[in-house]
């Protein structure tokens, strides 16, 4: 994911830099760098987002409704779970084949 982008709204806001697994804590550590007018409430949060079946991912950025801000080389320490399109097509054609099985039989 290095060098993927980073979106606030769909639009292009930034670049990840660098990520690695804390050794302690087995959670990801992304290190981004964003435009300088982007200013972020500090209960923001960030998800991983497919571009679609045969796009790559981005790291999308949610703003909260925080007045205080996260300032320069702060972190957001919310995320969300990654929701893999792939995954839900695949249960979405065992579900429909379920359902064609019952109703021949």
């Amino acid at each position: 994911m290095r060098g993927s982008d980073v979106r606030l709204s769909g639009v292009k806001v930034g670049t990840i830099k660098d990520l690695h697994l804390d050794p302690e804590s087995y959670l990801a550590v992304v290190y981004l760098t964003l435009e300088p007018q982007v200013v972020l409430p500090k209960d923001s949060s960030a998800e991983i987002v497919s571009e679609g079946l045969l796009g790559g991912k981005y790291l999308a950025l949610v703003p909260g409704g925080d007045e205080e801000t996260i300032g320069p080389g702060g972190e957001i320490v919310y995320t969300q779970s990654a929701v893999s399109l792939e995954a839900l097509i695949g249960k979405f054609i065992f579900n429909a084949q379920e359902k064609k099985e019952e109703s021949t039989k």
